[in-house]
C-alpha cells in the first residue's frame, strides 16, 4: 500500500492555488501533496527546507476548515505490491534534502514554462515517485512539474475511490 496525503491549508499562497483551480474540486481542493509513510510520518517538499520528513499532525493548526467538509486532509491508499511500496518509500527517504522548485508555482498561475531542473514541488514530486514504481501505465501529456495538488488527485481518483 502507497498512502498519499492530501491537504488544503490556509494562507495567501494556498488561498491563490484555490483559485488558480476554478475554486472546483471534491472533497476539496488541495494546496498540498505528501507520502503517509508506513510508520505514520510524512514525507513530502515544502517550501521551507524542500523535501523533508515530519511527524503526523505536524501541520494541525495550518489546516482549513471547510463550513460543509471540515478539516480538509484526507489520506488515500493506493493499492500496490509490496516490491512497488518498497521502492517508492526508499525513493521518498532518498530524495529527503533535495530543494523545493520555487519557480514552479508560477506555472501554475500563469503561462510559460517555470522549473528549475532537479526540483520539485509537492505534488510533482509524489507524481514523479509514483511513477518510477510503475503505478502509471501510460506517461502524462503534461510535464511533471505543472501537476498541482488537485491535478494528482484528480489523477488518482481515476485508478482509487476518493470519498466525496
Amino acid at each position: 500500500m502507497i498512502r498519499i496525503r492530501f491537504v488544503r491549508h490556509k494562507g495567501f499562497a494556498c488561498g491563490a492555488i484555490v483559485w488558480r483551480s476554478g475554486m472546483v474540486g471534491m472533497p476539496f481542493i488541495p494546496t498540498h501533496a505528501e507520502c503517509v509513510t508506513p510508520e505514520w510520518t510524512c514525507i513530502g517538499q515544502f517550501g521551507h527546507g524542500g523535501m523533508q520528513e515530519r511527524p503526523m499532525g505536524y501541520d494541525t493548526k495550518e489546516i482549513y476548515i471547510d463550513r460543509n467538509y471540515g478539516p480538509c486532509a484526507i489520506v488515500i491508499e493506493l493499492p500496490v505490491t509490496q516490491p512497488q511500496s518498497d521502492q517508492f518509500y526508499t525513493s521518498a527517504r532518498k530524495a529527503i534534502g533535495e530543494p523545493y522548485d520555487w519557480s514552479a508555482p508560477w506555472g501554475f498561475l500563469f503561462p510559460g514554462h517555470h522549473h528549475k531542473k532537479y526540483h520539485s514541488v509537492c505534488s510533482a514530486k509524489m507524481f514523479l515517485l509514483l511513477r518510477e514504481v510503475g503505478f502509471f501505465r501510460w506517461p502524462i501529456t503534461v510535464p511533471a512539474h505543472l501537476v498541482d495538488p488537485r491535478d494528482l488527485m484528480m489523477i488518482l481518483s481515476t485508478h482509487v475511490e476518493i470519498p466525496h
